[in-house]
């Protein structure tokens, strides 16, 4: 609609121009017409002309202002004309600027809600994230133990050779392993797959973590064994921003901790400080540097 409008008023101007041009060629020549009639007019009244000159001087005057006035009025009228032209873009104009109006006040809704969701995703995220990590608070992961050495009765396998393994003498009772898995499918080559270990009790699977950090190597007919903490790999991804924190509070010497779903704890003269994100810890490791040095 916009080019069609803009087309009809260029035709419109290049007419008028058009127009123009011809009725100052006509005026023209009707000025040089009429400055030869006056010419007669004197030659005739100079030598006692009749009537009948002075008539047909006055009737190309006449002639003259008729076709004046029709010109006049057909620019009258294309004048009209693209003053119609000007108020109906004018209105349209107008039309426009109230719906880009209303677009923006909907743009502004809209983004006040989708800063709400978001928001609201966060909070979920947060909580499925923490529903996952207690689901796997009492999973232990084993990485090189090779395929096949669980047999058939993998919980029975895991439950005599972990404590013997981490020499486990001060435990109470059996070390109870509720379910065990491997992941992903057999493997034809390459590394064995990883083994999901669940414990029945949490305080089992702490202790043994204790005992495999505490032993330097792990081996399992001379194939190394590595334990770790199941977890997600987004709350693994949140545990590694932390390592550059968690490396200078060890270089000081600070007591600190990791709580699900993935936030550090330190206690610092006799307080307690949890930090939800790796900066905010760094922040604040900074100022323990700067008290310090001033000390």
């Amino acid at each position: 609609m916009p080019q069609k409008k803009t087309s009809r008023s260029r035709t419109q101007q290049s007419n008028l121009s058009n127009f123009a041009t011809k009725l100052i060629a006509n005026g023209k020549a009707m000025e040089a017409s009429a400055g030869a009639a006056a010419n007669a007019g004197e030659q005739t009244g100079t030598t006692g002309g009749s009537d009948a000159s002075l008539g047909g001087i006055m009737t190309a005057i006449n002639n003259m202002k008729t076709e004046f006035s029709s010109r006049f009025d057909d620019i009258s009228a294309a004048i009209e004309g693209v003053r119609k032209d000007i108020k109906d873009c004018s209105e349209r104009v107008a039309q426009a600027e109230v719906r880009i109006s209303a677009t923006e006040d909907n743009v502004t809704e809209l983004y006040g809600r989708m800063k709400r969701l978001e928001g609201k995703n966060k909070e979920l995220e947060d909580k499925v994230l923490d529903l996952e990590a207690r689901s796997r608070r009492s999973n232990v992961r084993l990485v090189g133990l090779p395929e096949g050495a669980e047999g058939s009765d993998i919980c029975g396998f895991l439950e005599g050779w972990i404590p013997e393994v981490l020499e486990l003498g001060s435990l109470r009772g059996k070390l109870a392993v509720e379910r065990a898995h491997r992941l992903g499918p057999p493997r034809e080559r390459g590394a064995p797959r990883t083994l999901i270990v669940n414990f029945l009790s949490y305080k089992d699977k702490e202790m043994v973590m204790k005992a495999a950090r505490a032993k330097r190597q792990i081996l399992f007919k001379n194939q190394q064994v590595r334990f770790y903490q199941d977890m997600a790999a987004e709350m693994h991804k949140k545990l590694k921003e932390f390592e550059g924190a968690r490396r200078q509070l060890r270089s000081l010497g600070l007591r600190y901790g990791m709580i699900p779903p993935a936030r550090l704890i330190l206690t610092y003269k006799n307080h307690t400080h949890i930090f939800n994100k790796a900066e905010e810890a760094e922040e604040f490791i900074k100022k323990i540097r700067s008290e310090n040095q001033q000390n």
